[in-house]
């Protein structure tokens, strides 16, 4: 998939972000005893986090 320079890293900032707060919700729900769900929290975090390196930026001509 392609996209202009401009809408990837939006696209780059927001999943960053949103892996920084499933980041932090994990953290607290080990803190709570949840284990389980910390994990997958963490785990989905991280998929987010790295999905951007996988869009190609269309480079002009």
């Amino acid at each position: 998939m392609k996209m202009p320079r401009s809408k990837h890293d939006k696209i780059d900032s927001i999943s960053k972000f949103i892996g920084l707060i499933l980041l932090a919700v994990s953290i607290d729900n080990v803190s709570k005893g949840n284990y389980y769900i910390a994990l997958f929290l963490f785990g989905l975090g991280a998929i987010i986090g790295i999905l951007p390196i996988f869009i190609e930026v269309e480079t002009p001509v």
